[in-house]
């Protein structure tokens, strides 16, 4: 599928005709303006014939769905988006530095911890982030398409009734830490004071001190929720460390409820709605009628097929390929390093970036930039640059794995690749679509 836009900046409908479209952009009657998905302009004018096209969004906390429909049932645009997930650990890395380097550069300095006030509708950096990629992903899809109408699925969850299912009238004033001062002593009392590892760990001799092991470490993501906490002794703590539950006892973790994607989708008809509006005019649905329209349709539960009962509309033809989107870190801003004075002679007076810290390297006169998208002819592959170490670079896929020449080494000479396009924070895959030829919504 071929994007177009028109003279004036206007999405038109897309084309398949890829003849026709080389011969524009050979006679200069048009250009490209992207890459990925591939889109182009025309430099001439034309008429803004359209049809009405329907936007169905499934947002998550770590994927969005997005598919666009025409009323006759024929997909236009399919795309699932990968989000960020660092956002909150690099705040608290860059937080940690920070006052690393203010106690040994200007350990005078008086605090100042009480000037910072949150304003109105603050958000979390992680949530009001993955609120902006929402709203980008839309903005990106109506710049292309002439969407007509966003339909966004949104719910309202009720974190307590998560817990425990049957809870109802005062039982939500009296929680489960109701009457204990501390959740450390909560959990204490709540495992008789007896040591979790005990019995799973019996080569590690128990001593008398008793404390609190978080069952997923908070440096993996863990929260300090009771339900992921457990009473140990100190000797088990400190064996165990940074490891994960499994690691140090071979088994499974206990279940625990996680509620970390609930605030977010609770936010979402309040924040997210008013944004896209500016694209076109938005309706929101719930997941129980998304889910009656999946099973009605008898479509397999997914984010893309979410995304199709989203618009209500029964696909009739469907795209022949659909797009896997990764939001990446393009630019890497920091100017200190965790150790300060790691393969220097002197202090970063100057301000200059670590060698392990640049966005963009050159050869044989070729910019090479963080996160292109190239093609390695000896593997018949395509990847994207998502690193340098001298004059050689990186390649992962959009999963992550890395694309390596060489058994023993990661590291990629540039001659041995060859560029296709650059790319911002967002990087694209265009995937073959898996539906069958006698698949009930493909007309013959």
């Amino acid at each position: 599928m071929i994007y177009v836009i028109s003279k004036d900046g206007k999405p038109l409908m897309p084309t398949k005709r890829r003849g026709k479209v080389r011969h524009l952009l050979k006679d200069g009657k048009a250009i490209i303006v992207k890459y990925e998905p591939f889109t182009i302009q025309l430099l001439y004018e034309t008429t803004d014939h359209t049809q009405k096209i329907i936007l169905g969004v499934d947002p998550g906390s770590k994927n969005l769905a997005l598919t666009a429909i025409t009323e006759k049932g024929n997909i236009l645009y399919q795309a699932e988006v990968t989000l960020r997930t660092d956002i909150k650990e690099n705040i608290r890395k860059k937080r940690t530095l920070r006052r690393a380097r203010k106690q040994r550069k200007t350990p005078y300095r008086k605090r100042r911890f009480l000037n910072r006030k949150k304003p109105q509708g603050w958000l979390p950096p992680s949530i009001r982030a993955r609120l902006h990629t929402h709203y980008q992903m839309v903005k990106s899809v109506a710049s292309i398409l002439p969407v007509t109408v966003i339909i966004l699925e949104v719910g309202q969850f009720d974190t307590q009734a998560i817990i425990n299912p049957d809870i109802e009238g005062t039982d939500y004033q009296n929680g489960q830490m109701k009457g204990f001062d501390s959740v450390k002593e909560f959990v204490k009392i709540r495992d008789n004071f007896t040591c979790h590892y005990k019995e799973l760990r019996p080569d590690i001799i128990c001593n008398d001190t008793l404390v609190v092991d978080h069952i997923i470490p908070k440096s993996k993501g863990g929260t300090s929720r009771p339900d992921n906490l457990i009473t140990t002794c100190e000797k088990h703590n400190i064996e165990k460390n940074n490891l994960s539950y499994k690691e140090f006892t071979g088994k499974e973790r206990p279940a625990a409820v996680s509620l970390k994607e609930t605030p977010f989708m609770n936010i979402l008809k309040d924040y997210l709605l008013p944004q896209v509006q500016h694209s076109a005019p938005v309706r929101y649905t719930f997941g129980l009628y998304t889910r009656r329209k999946r099973k009605e349709w008898s479509l397999e539960k997914s984010h893309l097929n979410d995304s199709i009962a989203i618009t209500g509309i029964k696909p009739v033809i469907y795209s022949d390929t659909f797009y896997s989107i990764r939001q990446v870190r393009k630019k890497k801003r920091s100017l200190h390093e965790e150790i300060p004075r790691k393969g220097r002679s002197k202090p970063n007076r100057s301000s200059k970036r670590n060698r392990k810290n640049i966005k963009s390297i050159e050869h044989k006169g070729f910019k090479w930039s963080l996160w292109d998208k190239v093609y390695i002819p000896e593997l018949d592959r395509t990847g994207f640059i998502s690193g340098f170490t001298n004059k050689w670079v990186y390649i992962q896929e959009i999963d992550g794995s890395y694309l390596q020449l060489n058994g023993k080494y990661k590291q990629i000479n540039p001659g041995k690749i060859k560029f296709i396009c650059r790319n911002n924070n967002y990087i694209y895959i265009e995937n073959k679509s898996n539906h069958r030829k006698d698949s009930p919504f493909i007309s013959t």
